[in-house]
Formats: C-alpha cells, structure tokens, sequence
C-alpha cells in the first residue's frame, strides 16, 4: 500500500487547484474575446450604414465623398485585410480585393456584394422606429438602410477574411472580393467594369457567390424545415415606357377619354392578361426537392409530372411567392402625368418593370405587351438597358457541393434547394468569367423580414449577422482548401493565455 505524505497531498491539490483555474480562466477569456469581437463586428456594420451611399443614374459622383469615406472606414476597421491583400479602386468607387493564393492552377472564385443602398422615400421618413441612417443598435437588431441589403454582406465577408488571416489561414486558390458601388441601379458603373477589369486580365473564375435568396422558414404550407434556397438561376428584366398623346384642354369640358384614361386602360389589360405559366427546369427542380420533404401525393404527382404538370402549376401560381418562379412578370412602377389641376394632361406616361422567365426574351416580350393592350393609341417602347434570363447553373459539380457542405454547417437543420432567383443582382455583369454563379444570402428569412428588404424599419438580427461571418469563413475554406497554414484543431493553453494570467 503507498503511503502519500500531508506534504505531497498539498502539492497534489495545487497542481489539481491550478490546472482546473487556469483552464476555467482559458475557457472564460476565449468567450470574453468571442463577445468582444462580435461587438467590434457590429459596430464596424453600425457605422457602415451611416454613410449614405446611393448610387444616381443621372450623376455618376453623387454622393462621392459618402463612397469614400466608406471606403475610409473599411480600411480602418479591417487592417489585416488591406495589408495582406491587393486593392484597387475601380471607376471611382467600387473596391476589388485579391487574395492571392498557393495554387495558381486552380481558378480563382469571386466573393461579391454592393456598397450602395436604396433611397429613404421622404413619405416614409416619419415610420421609422430609428433614423434610417444612423446604424442605431436596439434590440438585438442592427437597424438602418442597407442592414439587409447590402452592407451587411460586405461588412461579413470582410470580418470572415480578417479572421482567417488572423488564424493564419492561407487559401489554395485566389479569391476575389467585387464590392460593387451602384448595383440597386443596374451596377452599369460597378461590378461591369469591375468584370470587364477582370476579363481583360485573362481571369477564368471557378465560381461567382452573389447576394441573393436566403434560408426561408415558414414560407410554404406543409413545410417545417427551414430551406436554404440558392439561386442556380436568375430571370431577366426589362423596363418598357408607355405613352398615350391626348388633347389637352380644360378640366370642366374633358374629351370622352383622356390620355390618362386611355394608359389607365392599358394597364388595366396588362394585369388582365399576364404571361403564360410555364415550368422552367430550376423550378422543376425546386419543385422535386420540395416534393421530397412533403412526401406522400406531393412526391407522386412530381414523379409524374407529364399527368399533373397543369395541377402543380395551378397550385404554384396561388400563392405570390410561387407565382413569380413559374411566369414573367409585369408591374407599373411609375406614372406620369399632368402638372395641373383643372389642366387636361396632352402627355401621359407609364414605366412597366418586367421580370423575364427563362426561355422568353425582349422579342417576346413586346409581342406579348402589344397583343395584350391592342391600341395603337399606346406607343410601347425599351426604357433603359435589356438584361436577359441568366444561365442556369449546374449542382452536380464540387464547388456547388463545397457551398453545400457550408450551408449544412452554418444552418444544419435547412434543406439546400435550387432555385429560381426573381431579381437581378451584380451577378449579371459575371457571366462571362464563369457558369457557376450562386445566388444566396446566409440569413434566415420569413414573410415578414423579407418584407423589410428596400421597406422602412430595414434591421438585421445581431445572431444572424454573426451567423453570416461564420458562413463566409467557413465557405472561403471549403471552396478554396486549407493550405499550409491551416488552423490547428488543438491550441497550447498557453497560446490562450496571456503570461499574466498564468501567473496569477
């Protein structure tokens, strides 16, 4: 039998006393350093947001010294980032990074977001809980225009990229990281030229990840899991103006029908007479995968489809969520008219935004637009640029499995389904680079917040935002490998420690 000392038991209990403080005193500084940076991180997109960044389609420098002092602000709060990679200001105003990596076989992919945000509608002003450009924190909110779309993407990706740098992370393939400045005007000036930069250089791109849909829950009827919806495809747009030339004159004796009657009517027929409902092969596989989670007559009638193709249509096109994935869609946006009140308009006018289905194009579309008001008394033409239907992206290839797997570990209980983006993002401007271009935004989303996109009380949760730092660190791994310096699995406790803290 071993007999221990009085004298050895002391030493034995300071040994225990001290491993079992000190490895306390790790764990409590390492979540004191997780909290104190996610506050630095919510502080950095609280001041993004109080630039007011909107892009004009008339002046390419208004708001300079807004974009600039963004830019400032970047460079200030993420300093690993501007010294470890390459930055260039194109056209002005929008930023791309490079981070050069090991393999230079291996293309590179590209990161994007925007650095513009939507006007405040001065009609709007007084229903904000919070001033739109004040980035006020409340709540366990972010609030303020730009909390949704976009900024806080670029505020994300930057924090991803700083703390890999810190950890050491080297990435095997180059990754570039486009903020564009006027993409909620087209990104004409932005992410075009920022593509066109690229091109130019000869650059291949593996992949593209752009904003876009996001992880919905509660959405569909039947479906409890949340849905990580990524857009594999985008539809089109085009804007047509509509003008009618009446008689003019005066208020108290008005003609039998008016150019405001006569574009009214128009309008009228155009929502009377939407395009056709079709299946496109995106939605038919959103559809498939949708079907799998409902089971049951769900599964059935897809895996037949060729007997309930017109059931399953008809089902899509009640609800306005669905409705959009299986037609083109038309909405007035604008209207023109009138300067006076008891003065009869000569000249009214009508700007129609058109969202374009895969397989329809600007031909068809006008032919259906004209056949559909059938009055030469309407002059129909293009307003602005043309952006057809996107290229549809394929999933069965690895890099749309490393977004896979990225999704799974950031959002483990959402079902990862292509699908039909309704929208148009930067993403556009990168079809030349690369057929591989994922639209998907990593935030959970219900009826109500998606609501909040371009809508007053924009505001981003604080658990989803730091949701979406985490998905960006850990997507950049995943589609661009480890590299020599990967992060260890296990630290030293003294590399958690500071000396003083050992000692003591």
């Amino acid at each position: 039998m071993m007999i221990i000392s009085p004298r050895l038991l002391i030493v034995f209990s300071f040994i225990i006393y001290f491993a079992s403080t000190t490895v306390s005193s790790a764990q409590r500084i390492i979540k004191e350093n997780e909290r104190n940076s996610e506050q630095v991180s919510i502080e950095k997109l609280s001041r993004a947001i109080q630039f007011k960044t909107i892009a004009s389609a008339h002046d390419p420098h208004q708001n300079a010294a807004e974009f600039l002092a963004l830019h400032q602000h970047l460079a200030e709060s993420f300093p690993l980032v501007h010294k470890s990679l390459q930055k260039e200001v194109v056209n002005n105003y929008s930023l791309l990074y490079t981070w050069h990596g090991e393999d230079s076989e291996l293309k590179p992919i590209l990161i994007g977001a925007h650095l513009d945000v939507v006007p405040v509608e001065a009609a709007s002003e007084q229903d904000w809980q919070e001033l739109p450009f004040k980035g006020v924190v409340k709540e366990d909110h972010v609030w303020g225009r730009g909390t949704l779309d976009d900024k806080y993407r670029v505020v994300a990706i930057l924090e991803a990229v700083e703390q890999l740098l810190e950890k050491g992370y080297k990435p095997l393939r180059t990754v570039y990281l486009a903020f564009g400045h006027d993409e909620e005007i087209g990104g004409e000036r932005g992410a075009r030229e920022i593509s066109a930069l690229l091109e130019a250089r000869d650059v291949e791109l593996e992949a593209v990840f752009d904003e876009g849909l996001a992880v919905a829950e509660d959405v569909l009827p039947g479906v409890t899991r949340q849905l990580a919806l990524v857009g594999t495809a985008a539809k089109g747009s085009i804007n047509l103006k509509l003008t009618v030339n009446g008689e003019g004159g005066h208020s108290s004796a008005p003609p039998k029908e008016s150019a405001i009657g006569v574009l009214s009517h128009a309008i009228v027929k155009l929502q009377q007479n939407p395009f056709k409902a079709r299946m496109t092969p995106t939605t038919k596989e959103t559809v498939e995968s949708l079907a799998e989670l409902l089971g049951g007559k769900h599964k059935f009638a897809v895996r037949h489809y060729w007997l309930f193709k017109n059931k399953i249509l008809k089902s899509l096109a009640q609800d306005q969520a669905t409705d959009v994935l299986i037609r083109t869609k038309m909405a007035p946006t604008i209207l023109e008219a009138g300067e006076k009140d008891n003065v009869m308009p000569r000249l009214a006018s009508a700007t129609i935004n058109i969202r374009i289905l895969n397989g329809e194009d600007e031909r068809s579309v006008l032919k259906h637009v004209k056949k559909a008001i059938d009055d030469d008394r309407v002059h129909i033409e293009v307003y602005g640029d043309y952006t057809p239907p996107s290229p549809i992206t394929k999933t069965d290839t690895p890099i749309f499995a490393a977004l896979k797997n990225s999704i799974a570990e950031i959002f483990p209980d959402a079902v990862v389904v292509p699908a039909l983006f309704p929208g148009g993002t930067d993403a556009k401007h990168y079809t030349n680079l690369t057929s591989n271009i994922f639209r998907f935004a990593p935030q959970v989303v219900n009826r109500e917040i998606a609501m909040l996109v371009h809508n007053v009380n924009e505001r981003i949760s604080i658990d989803v935002f730091n949701a979406c730092i985490q998905f960006y660190e850990v997507l950049i791994q995943n589609a661009c490998g480890d590299g020599e310096d990967a992060l260890l699995a296990d630290l030293e406790l003294e590399d958690l420690l500071p000396l003083e803290d050992v000692e003591s």
